[in-house]
């Protein structure tokens, strides 16, 4: 992204001491400068919230002109309503967190929307989203001309629409019920046909990727991918959902994982430079 931009790019020193709390020192002189801060949430956000919130006080002290949040995946959206009493609704408190700490835009990637329609009724700074879905369904089609699409679930709509706009497909939607944390059952109406995949924005245990796919196979399809934005894979969920039938699973490289096929680095320097278009300054 930063050669995309014609930018330099410096890390920053972090490390932990051995009781867990945090190191960091800031790479360069950053007086007066716009600062693009790019941090990865995946798999461990409560470390990568901190690591943000200290980098980001920091470069205010340190006379930064503005600070601009990338967060590819960006986590703590699920949880966007208070379900039982007294639930923390996680969606506002990394709102509250963010914007303390100086966060004065923010850009990601298909970010779990569902409740809220826009990130702009979440985070009070600037915000700016992608997707990644038109470059997913241009990898996919290169290799599956004929596949109906099809989202596992009634929020994965808006991905299956994206998803299958850029290929001008077909596309369904599955009703899931979810009984706790990971337990899930899917259900709804299915053509036939021999070809399918399943597009969403996160896969975390697998559960519903499993059931769609089960439902899928019910139904007489033999051929079963999978594409994704956000693959963080957690526990045995890559096991699952193979041994489900699934033929191949596409993701990109929002998180690392073993399955990255869709870089999403041309698509945040087009963000980056019509948010900074507006700004004026470069970084």
């Amino acid at each position: 992204v930063a050669s995309q931009l014609g930018i330099p790019h410096h890390p920053a020193t972090i490390r932990y001491f051995p009781d867990g709390e945090l190191y960091l020192r800031l790479p360069t002189d950053i007086k007066g400068k716009k600062i693009i801060l790019f941090e990865s949430f995946a798999r461990r956000p409560n470390d990568a919230l901190i690591e943000t919130v200290f980098l980001s006080e920091t470069l205010h002290d340190k006379g930064a002109g503005e600070v601009i949040l990338v967060a590819p995946y960006l986590p703590y959206l699920r949880q966007d309503s208070e379900f039982n009493p007294g639930e923390i609704v996680s969606a506002k408190m990394l709102s509250t967190m963010l914007s303390k700490a100086g966060i004065d835009a923010l850009v990601t990637v298909d970010p779990h929307l569902h409740r809220f329609k826009d990130l702009s009724e979440i985070f009070k700074m600037k915000t700016l989203k992608v997707s990644a879905m038109p470059l997913l369904a241009e990898y996919f089609y290169n290799y599956h001309q004929e596949a109906l699409v099809v989202a596992p679930d009634e929020e994965a709509e808006q991905w299956a629409k994206l998803f299958s706009g850029k290929v001008n497909a077909p596309y369904i939607v599955l009703e899931k019920h979810r009984f706790g944390d990971t337990e899930v059952e899917v259900s709804g109406s299915i053509p036939k046909g021999t070809t399918a995949v399943i597009v969403d924005d996160i896969i975390s245990t697998g559960g519903t990727i499993v059931e769609a796919a089960e439902k899928l196979k019910e139904h007489g399809f033999t051929s079963i991918h999978v594409c994704v934005t956000h693959a963080l894979l957690v526990q045995d969920a890559e096991a699952k959902i193979f041994q489900a039938g699934v033929k191949s699973l596409i993701a990109t490289d929002t998180v690392i994982n073993p399955y990255m096929r869709v870089s999403v680095a041309k698509i945040i320097g087009e963000a980056l430079e019509r948010l900074m278009s507006h700004v004026g300054n470069r970084a």
